[in-house]
Order: C-alpha cells, then structure tokens, then sequence
C-alpha cells in the first residue's frame, strides 16, 4: 500500500475489523488513553528509562502539548511508541520530532511510529531534526535513510516516507545539525513553535540539547550529555522547565560519567540556569530508589521546583503572567 487509495482501503479493512470483533475493541483502547490537558502547554513523558528493559520502563520520549494537541516529539525510545498510542497523541498533529542522538533507547521506536502513521491522515511534510554524523555513527539523515528508503533500508517497503515522489501521505523530512563550539541555533520557526539547539558531549556519540518556546513558554531538553560543555546552561537560561537525564549518581567513574551528568552537575547546571522547574527522567537501575540521595546533591546548588519523571507523566507548564507596574 502506497498511495491514498490503498491507505483509505487500509482504514475500512480496519473498521470492517473493530465491527466483527464487536464493541469491546474500544472501550478497552479508551481506558487506557492518557491524554494530557486540553488548555495551556503540557509536557508528557512518554519514555522514563533508559535502555535497560528490567526498569519496566519506556526509554526516552517526550511529547509538548499545546492546547490538546501534541505539537512536539523529543526522542522515541523503545517501548515508547505505545505511550504515544496511550497518550491520545497522533502523527497528524506534531509540527516536528527532534533526535537528542542516535542512540537505540532514543530511536528505536521511530519505525513503529512512522508506520503507525500510515492509518492517519497526515499529508504535510514532517521535519524530523538530529545531529550530524561521525566515525561511529551516521548522520540523522543517513539514518532514516537507512531505515526506510528504497533500494537498500532495513523497512524499504516505506519508502514512500522519504521518497521525493511520495503521493497521498506525508514525507519525513530528516535534517543534519552540524552545530559548532558554543553555538545556540534557531532550527525551526513555524506555526507558533520554535526550536533551538545546541551541542552538547555524549562521549563520542554526536549530540544535541534542545529548548522548545511555544505559547509563551520555554522547555528545554538536556538528552544524554556529560555536562561540561558549559552549552547547557546558555541553551536552558530561564526556562520554565528542564528536563535533565539522571542515569548515574554522584561518585560514578568511567564510561558512566563520560556520558552522563551526575545529579550535582544537574543541579549546578539548573541554578546557573535559572531554570524554574526540573524534572529528572531516564531514570535507571542504578538512580532508581536513589532518589533521596539525587534530591541532596541536587539541592546542594539548586533550590527550585523538583519532580521524578514516570511513564505518561503530565507536567502542566504555566505561562507567566507580566506584573503590572
């Protein structure tokens, strides 16, 4: 199936599906949506772990609301695409997806949301933003490519996705941040969301933070980084929320902390920052029921709002209002 025709005959066949299995199809689908508020801007994580699956936890993946809608996706960790299905949230109604990197727990879940999409009504183009390449790991562009377009793609058969020709669906338009030194760009300006970016250090995994301004709000997305860049902070100054990645605790050495900001990185970054609330996900067998002891040392530098990410979590984000004067 690969045009419009096929998709709308898709959809009967599934239709023609729910009504021989009777009602209980949805119901039961109901009952387990998690759709966040329908006014405001809300942040929903999707995915709290990390790539461990005895976490019981989806990996990494948020979604920005604005207004009921889900505008923004960061990350699509595995396990993630049926949080997103629970979540109320469609394809149809994101503006953008953005990659932190390429690691398996952030996009392993892209393939089964791109399919997924297939049985909605999308038809506009859908920019999907990550970072550039190097020895170890290939552009975001290559990557989709490699994931879906004809001849050689691992899911070739969805090439109408990324090919140029494609007719009565949307196209998945992949981009390259090739981000340098302390740069902070502006990637992505439409329909009322803007997205910025930076580069930060994931060890030799190329690596980007994002901070999303929507509806007079600021959300930034620290992803997997050491910390030291001292990107973070200038990319996150002010924000109303920040979510940091806690995978390892204070004292951790080696590869451990070559990629990942202990919780008194977190929090010295989150007060020089100004950032007004934290929220702590990719959470692992190594940091969970370690929160006590997270709380502390993040406390030591920062004293603002606090909150541990779970799974379908909504996180309101309140728009300041200005004092008069």
């Amino acid at each position: 199936m690969t045009d419009g025709a096929d998709r709308r005959l898709a959809k009967v066949a599934w239709a023609l599906l729910a009504a021989v299995c009777g009602t209980s199809l949805a119901p039961a689908q109901a009952a387990q949506t998690t759709r966040c508020g329908r006014e405001g801007v809300v942040l929903q994580v999707l995915g709290s772990g990390g790539p461990e699956l005895q976490d019981e936890r989806a990996s990494s993946s948020y979604l920005v609301w604005s207004n009921g809608v889900a505008r923004v996706l960061v990350d699509s960790g595995g396990g993630s695409a049926l949080r997103f299905g629970q979540s109320g949230a469609t394809v149809a109604g994101l503006d953008v997806i953005l990659l932190t990197h390429l690691h398996v727990d952030h996009t392993a879940d892209l393939p089964a949301l791109v399919k997924s999409s297939f049985f909605e009504d999308r038809s506009t183009p859908l920019p999907l933003y990550g970072p550039g390449g190097n020895a170890y790991f290939p552009t975001t562009t290559r990557f989709v490519r490699t994931l879906f377009a004809a001849p050689a793609g691992a899911y070739r058969y969805l090439d109408d996705f990324v090919s140029p020709a494609a007719r009565g669906q949307y196209a998945l338009e992949s981009h390259d941040l090739i981000l340098t030194g302390r740069e902070v760009r502006s990637i992505f300006n439409a329909h009322g969301v803007r997205v910025s970016a930076t580069k930060v250090v994931h060890g030799v995994v190329p690596a980007v933070a994002y901070r999303v301004d929507i509806d007079g709000v600021r959300i930034a997305f620290s992803g997997d980084t050491d910390g030291n860049n001292g990107n973070l902070e200038r990319l996150a100054r002010g924000v109303d929320v920040m979510v940091a990645h806690n995978a390892v605790r204070d004292g951790a050495t080696g590869v451990e902390r070559a990629l990942h900001m202990p919780p008194s990185v977190i929090g010295r970054i989150a007060r020089d920052a100004a950032v007004k609330k934290l929220i702590l996900s990719h959470r692992m067998l190594r940091t969970l029921g370690h929160e006590a002891e997270t709380e502390a040392s993040i406390r030591v530098s920062y004293a603002g709002a606090l909150a541990f990410a779970n799974d379908l979590d909504c996180f309101p984000v309140p728009h300041a209002v200005p004092v008069a004067r």
